[in-house]
């Protein structure tokens, strides 16, 4: 069963239990260059053992304990997702003296103790330590410096695995998100990842956070969410659409049978190719098919193999009356998905023929990209109108080239001025043969 917080929520604390709340609030430890924060805290007071109204834990009592302070705290992002949800738990005697905590690290409940078996105390205070990025706490350092490589990795080489977290609590709120929308997230993320430190200097008072009771959070999550997603929407650029050229860029032109009338009756693909066309869909590229040939040929191909299932649009030049470089067909497929030619910046065009495919994307202002694999074409531009912005060998390369080029883009978004080319890909951008 699927767990539902509200359905869980013990009686709302009296602005005693918060003001209590907030004098016993704990302190928590940030690496020097952690860039994200917590903004709010939701409380709830247990007066006997039982569920987390916050979370699908147990929250335990110990002898002595007669109450327990819940702190569920929020960030709108970690380093790999959208939202952040941990929680500590302040055990307290008959006197509101603090004899015990627990705190969250990964979807469990931990005892949070010292090396000696102590309370973790700063100046008589609560003070945990929270993993870089993750915000997963401990008692100590020592335990994150431990993860030290799995933690530099999450910061930074792993923020491509980020995405819009979906849990039980909050899947109303999620129900009209897109691959798009992961999309999104992920490359906001990515251009933040950072090379996490471990001297925890950052010393975090908790209690200068706002206080309010768990179904006062909950219900303010439910709307910050949607209002940070609309956020990343606005200011993350992405790719609007992915053309494709299909003879060499998808099928293996060598492998072609024709019939009398020579159309392709069966060709094979290029390896990878398959495989590249269902990564580009499942993050929610839109695919348009812009290719040179007979509308039977392709629909005997890349309908035989199943490829076409995964175009939105397919421009054919037979159909269109012209063949590629004419600004026609790459404009019909722009069209076709209601793009303005405005937006052809915004656009790539994928192919294997550089007095086509690259010519006519470069003409019309659509990022080019020159698939370096068929030994059947000219490799060397006649002029600068050839010369592709990248160059890949293999479709497999594809889907790490346009979440680099759209990280780019969303650096130069903030910072209009920058030209850089995406991290990585200088000698893409070199003619490569």
């Amino acid at each position: 069963m699927a767990y539902d917080a509200r359905s869980a929520v013990p009686a709302l604390p009296t602005p005693s239990d918060l003001a209590l709340a907030r004098q016993l609030a704990p302190r928590i430890r940030f690496a020097r260059n952690e860039p994200f924060y917590p903004s709010k805290v939701g409380v709830t007071v247990l007066d006997a053992p039982g569920q987390s109204p916050s979370a699908p834990l147990a929250v335990t009592f110990e002898p002595g304990v007669k109450k327990v302070i819940e702190y569920a705290i929020w960030w709108d992002w970690d380093i790999q997702h959208l939202y952040e949800l941990e929680h500590i738990w302040l055990k307290l005697d008959a006197s509101d003296a603090v004899v015990g905590v627990d705190a969250s690290a990964h979807g469990k409940l931990y005892p949070m103790v010292s090396a000696d078996g102590a309370l973790p105390l700063e100046d008589g205070r609560v003070t945990l330590y929270s993993e870089p990025g993750k915000h997963a706490f401990h008692a100590s350092a020592d335990p994150i410096v431990e993860r030290r490589q799995w933690l530099t990795a999450s910061c930074t080489s792993m923020t491509s695995a980020g995405h819009v977290l979906i849990n039980a609590m909050f899947e109303d709120v999620f129900a009209t998100i897109t691959a798009q929308d992961h999309r999104a997230v992920r490359r906001y993320l990515q251009n933040r990842a950072f090379m996490p430190a471990f001297d925890f200097s950052t010393a975090f008072d908790l209690s200068t956070l706002d206080h309010i009771s768990w179904p006062d959070l909950h219900a303010f999550i439910c709307q910050r969410v949607p209002e940070v997603l609309a956020q990343v929407r606005a200011d993350q650029p992405l790719i609007k659409a992915v053309l494709l050229d299909s003879g060499d860029t998808l099928v293996d032109e060598a492998s072609e049978i024709r019939d009398s009338d020579g159309h392709v009756i069966e060709a094979d693909l290029i390896p990878g190719a398959m495989e590249m066309v269902e990564a580009l869909a499942r993050e929610g590229y839109r695919i348009v098919l812009v290719a040179d040939g007979s509308v039977k040929s392709f629909t005997n191909i890349l309908g035989g193999h199943g490829v076409s299932a995964y175009f939105e649009a397919e421009i054919i030049s037979e159909a269109q009356g012209c063949e590629k470089p004419a600004a026609k067909m790459f404009l019909a497929a722009l069209a076709a998905l209601g793009i303005d030619p405005t937006d052809a910046a915004e656009t790539v065009m994928v192919g294997n023929h550089l007095g086509r495919d690259v010519k006519g994307a470069n003409e019309l202002g659509i990022i080019s990209i020159w698939q370096n694999w068929s030994p059947r074409r000219h490799k060397t531009p006649f002029d600068a109108s050839e010369f592709p912005a990248y160059t890949i060998f293999a479709p497999g390369e594809l889907p790490t080239l346009l979440a680099e080029i759209e990280c780019a883009m969303g650096r130069r978004s903030r910072n209009p001025a920058m030209v850089d080319l995406p991290m990585g890909l200088a000698d893409r951008a070199v003619l490569e043969v």
